[in-house]
């Protein structure tokens, strides 16, 4: 029998479909995989139709199955306890065989949400320890999904399983890995984490439609994905008659994408710009501002709920009129957001660039020489994928010599839109707006934000593999949305259960850490971190669910906290006392019981107090209280045995109180083990949105 490599088949719709693989198996099972032991897990594939599928495992049991006349086919599998030696799986139809290797019985554990999860250990605060022979545990392994978008339920993914080691370590996510050793500490089997995260996305795209449909907000769901899904759309059959470059081709990238060969030829100083369009930089805002662009000039934008994301070039002529001018640097100027990419060239050279998310700084050294007596040129690309885009008017934007400006560039640009930004693909543009053909209003976007669409393509394709449970960091993609959390985050929950087929699947969960949360303050005095936090403490409702309390770890400046040791370790704390049997193990923090009011006192009970109630600073700070009015004051606070007494002179009669109602802040309530408190309201909705 002819054997075939498994690397063959890890690539996510990649195989060449002249070649035909005659047996293959979801990418979950791999060389290095770890199963859950102790257990009944269904292994699955396809293979052509109605052959008989032979399954052997180096424990001894054999299994046999037939494909259906699709060519599908599902065993389940009993698993016996872990035992650490390295197991074997061999799987065969009449044709082919495929043998996966080094195998592990142990502990199963699906991570999962968004950027904080995703966080590589290379960005944490561990990160200059990871050459460290204490990484190399063969007995922890990761295998992480790529990130994939669909507006259909995918039955297959790509990503491949790594043994943990000082190699293998600086991809793996963090809170993941964390979560592994502390459990792996403790009870001493492996641990394998699938790792299905993706940074900036919202409880939405994680869920499946059958429980997002049941909140209310989210109707005409399955009208809504027909609509996107029909290629036989206006607005699909023009995405199939265009070439389009994937966003991801132009972040964090060294090299510099161009759509084409003649798309490369806008930086040069000589190129001939004259049947473009002059327009001043409101105009190019105004194009990328969502729902406000100048209808009378461009019509075909009413009706869509797109902003115009995409590319355009901007150029400029400049005249230098002194020979050997020295020490130049270029001031690009304010942007319309911090998270512009741009590529700037001056005489067809590369002057600066910004190719990520961050910010970068404003001025760019020009080399001595590179300007010339009388004209010259200057060329910007911009790239704008979501929300305003352009560049400000800025006073300052211009070339200095010796810090004193001696060029400044006014507020018109000859201007080219090359490209349109849509389903996170950028599609070439050969006439302009013009050619554009917009999608129905009803239709969802194929995007990481949207509807279901990292359930569908990051999550389904997992199927029912066996699992301990799940743990999840998410909550900053929605913070703006407190209140529509509380009935979104339940239902991605039930997506999961729903997925798994148990009602009770574990579901361990981060609440958000704090953060300062500038930008969202700039537009709102409401306290969105709070909020979400709060939202997240009302999930503890569900069944089977715990919150891992952060309220120790947060950043004033970044929504990402470098420590994520105290992450995992709390998720682990949850594990462990839920489901290993750790049955005096203080698991979790304080959290809000009930208030009861004594006169002008509100006396605050908690549940989760371990040794009791415990404060690293001298007095109790961030409690309020609160009257009919609704109106919080700050309160003074005290420990009195296992609860908290707080009282404020403005508020004579209290029949609120809240703590920690702060998007960041530095929290003074523990318990003894050294848990911090939950923030928490006693309003019965204390939401602003």
């Amino acid at each position: 029998m002819k054997k075939l490599f498994f690397v063959l088949l890890i690539s996510l719709n990649s195989c060449n479909e002249n070649q035909e693989l005659n047996i293959v198996v979801n990418n979950l099972f791999q060389d290095n995989m770890i199963i859950q032991h102790n257990s009944e897990t269904p292994i699955w594939g396809t293979v052509k139709p109605n052959k008989q599928v032979k399954i052997e495992m180096s424990w001894g049991d054999k299994y046999k199955t037939l494909a259906d006349s699709k060519g599908n086919w599902r065993i389940n599998i009993k698993t016996p306890i872990a035992d650490n030696i390295p197991h074997s799986i061999r799987v065969e139809s009449s044709d082919d065989e495929i043998i996966f290797n080094n195998i592990l019985l142990g502990e199963v554990w699906l991570a999962s949400g968004q950027s904080n999860m995703q966080w590589r250990m290379r960005r944490s605060e561990n990160k200059n320890e990871l050459s460290n022979s204490v990484f190399n545990n063969k007995k922890i392994r990761m295998i992480t999904v790529d990130r994939n978008l669909s507006l259909k339920p995918l039955s297959k993914f790509s990503g491949e399983w790594k043994i943990c080691s000082t190699e293998t370590i600086s991809d793996f996510s963090a809170v993941g890995y964390f979560f592994a050793k502390k459990l792996y500490d403790e009870l001493d089997v492996p641990i394998g984490i699938i790792n299905s995260s993706v940074g900036g996305t919202p409880a939405e795209s994680w869920s499946n439609i059958n429980n997002l449909e049941k909140v209310n907000g989210f109707k005409n769901l399955r009208e809504r994905f027909e609509i996107s899904n029909d290629t036989n759309s206006d607005y699909n059959l023009w995405l199939s008659n265009h070439k389009y470059v994937n966003r991801d081709e132009f972040i964090n990238k060294k090299e510099i994408k161009f759509f084409d060969k003649k798309n490369k030829l806008f930086l040069d100083e000589d190129f001939n710009d004259t049947n473009w369009k002059v327009r001043s930089l409101d105009e190019i805002r105004t194009i990328f501002k969502k729902k406000e662009v100048d209808l009378s000039i461009y019509s075909r934008f009413q009706n869509s709920h797109d902003d115009f994301d995409g590319a355009v070039w901007l150029r400029n002529d400049f005249v230098i009129n002194k020979e050997n001018i020295l020490n130049i640097e270029l001031e690009i100027g304010k942007l319309a957001t911090t998270q512009e990419f741009y590529s700037v060239f001056i005489n067809g050279e590369l002057i600066g660039r910004k190719n990520n998310w961050s910010s970068a700084p404003s001025r760019y050294k020009i080399r001595d020489g590179l300007l010339k007596l009388g004209k010259n040129n200057i060329s910007i690309r911009l790239l704008d994928f979501y929300g305003d885009g352009g560049l400000k008017e800025d006073l300052n934007r211009g070339l200095y010599s010796q810090n004193e400006k001696i060029i400044s560039f006014d507020d018109s640009w000859k201007t080219k839109f090359i490209a349109w930004l849509t389903n996170e693909n950028l599609y070439l543009l050969s006439d302009g707006f013009s050619e554009v053909v917009f999608p129905s209003p009803m239709r969802i976007s194929r995007s990481q934000g949207s509807y279901t669409v990292l359930n569908n393509s990051m999550i389904n394709p997992l199927g029912n593999f066996k699992i301990k449970g799940v743990i999840w960091y998410q909550g900053e993609g929605n913070r703006s949305r407190s209140r529509a959390y509380t009935k979104v985050f339940p239902a991605l929950i039930d997506s999961f259960r729903e997925q798994w087929n148990d009602n009770t699947l574990p579901f361990y969960y981060v609440q958000l850490a704090p953060f300062g949360d500038i930008a969202a303050r700039r537009r709102s005095d409401s306290e969105f971190v709070a909020e979400l936090r709060e939202a997240q403490r009302l999930t503890l409702k569900k069944n089977n669910v715990g919150m891992a309390v952060i309220m120790d770890v947060g950043d004033d400046l970044d929504i990402h906290p470098l420590p994520k040791k105290p992450v995992g370790d709390r998720l682990a704390l949850l594990a462990l006392a839920k489901d290993y049997g750790f049955e005096n193990l203080v698991y979790s923090g304080p959290l809000f019981k009930q208030v009861k009011y004594n006169n002008n006192e509100a006396v605050i009970t908690f549940e989760n107090i371990g040794s009791g109630l415990f404060s690293p600073q001298p007095q109790l700070n961030h409690f309020e209280v609160a009257s009919e009015n609704k109106k919080f004051y700050k309160a003074s606070a005290r420990i009195v045995g296992n609860s908290v007494i707080a009282s404020s002179k403005k508020v004579t009669k209290p029949i609120y109180v809240r703590y920690g109602w702060k998007n960041f802040l530095i929290p003074s309530l523990f318990n003894k083990e050294g848990l911090p408190a939950s923030s928490f309201s006693s309003l019965e909705n204390p939401f602003t949105q």
